[in-house]
């Protein structure tokens, strides 16, 4: 089964949540994280379908972080 990634990226000078069609603007990459990872626990547990959380890191890759199902 595919996973849906929510996906968190740097915007201005703030961080953005993109999921479920939907975006939420954080202060610090931290709560955007943490407010992603809620996202898709929630996402996971209302569809069955397996989540996780990618996350941007220096140079310009990313990481799956905080995977649910």
């Amino acid at each position: 089964m595919v996973r849906e990634l929510i996906e968190v990226e740097a915007s201005g000078d703030g961080w953005l949540v993109r999921g479920e069609g939907a975006a939420l603007s954080c202060a610090t990459k931290l709560q955007a994280i943490e407010q992603a990872h809620t996202l898709a626990s929630r996402r996971y547990v209302e569809t069955g379908r397996p989540t996780a959380v990618r996350v941007p890191v220096v140079g310009g890759m990313a990481v799956i972080v905080g995977a649910c199902g």
